[in-house]
């Protein structure tokens, strides 16, 4: 009887502590919140991740830890969050964090992203396609981040740098963008009131285009280009050619009852 009663308390024991510890979370704190906050973004909680991915940095994590949750903050704030400053804040921070040059370069387009499309600031938005377009060798999208730093000035009202930048885009017959430079330099041309210049660069353009959408988008402003100039009857055709085609159909009937209420008005 003494040997049976020690023999179960043991066992009493270890299933007690078998019991104990599978109920225990032993993962690391710091762990359990990345875990956390990965089931949130799985379940699209995006705002309740970015808290908890903001908490764990005030613990101040391992500095490999820290860029990985600065690049998965400036993802949820641009991507999910809607947040831009904060986005750029954290992506940013991944920049000041590494020198490996795959980081960098996500990074910035990342940042040229948020830039140029969401916040317009196409001050910093240069800056990122200028960094881009400096690595060594040449990214793939060289050629694109060209046209960006063009554009960038261009809706800076910089027309002048706009065209140097589009100038170089168009020395090379091989650009990926030395076609769709052409709507481009005529447009800076049209808002400068040279309707000539813009009329003969845009049927050059027009030349060598192939796609309809853009077609279209070319046809539209040279009409605008022959209502400007007083041209109503050439304004008006290129305008009914593309009435089909045109997204937007109300704005080239408004334009081709304007025009026809024009040359009405001449004739009397």
């Amino acid at each position: 009887m003494k040997k049976i009663f020690p023999r179960f308390l043991f066992k009493v024991f270890i299933m007690a502590a078998t019991l104990v510890f599978t109920s225990c979370d032993f993962t690391p704190p710091i762990n359990r919140k990345i875990i956390d906050a990965q089931n949130y973004i799985t379940e699209q909680e995006y705002a309740k991740a970015a808290y908890l991915y903001e908490d764990i940095l005030k613990s101040n994590p391992a500095q490999d830890l820290r860029l990985k949750i600065c690049y998965q903050l400036g993802e949820l704030y641009s991507i999910y969050l809607g947040q831009y400053k904060k986005s750029v804040y954290y992506y940013n921070e991944v920049k000041e964090l590494t020198e490996d040059p795959l980081w960098l370069i996500k990074t910035e387009e990342k940042l040229a992203d948020v830039n140029f499309n969401y916040l317009k600031n196409y001050k910093d938005a240069i800056k990122n396609y200028t960094r881009l377009s400096q690595f060594t060798p040449k990214l793939k999208n060289f050629d694109f981040f060209q046209l960006q730093i063009a554009l960038s000035y261009f809706y800076l009202n910089d027309k002048d740098a706009a065209l140097s930048q589009l100038t170089k885009i168009q020395s090379d017959p091989n650009h990926e963008y030395f076609i769709r430079s052409f709507y481009y330099v005529g447009l800076i041309y049209f808002e400068q009131k040279d309707f000539n210049k813009a009329l003969y660069v845009w049927l050059e353009y027009l030349k060598r285009e192939t796609k309809k959408e853009y077609i279209v988008q070319a046809k539209f402003m040279v009409a605008n280009a022959y209502e400007s100039t007083e041209n109503l009857k050439m304004a008006y055709d290129i305008y009914y050619s593309i009435a089909n085609d045109y997204p937007n159909p109300d704005v080239i009937q408004n334009r081709l009852n304007s025009l026809y209420q024009r040359r009405v008005s001449r004739r009397r």
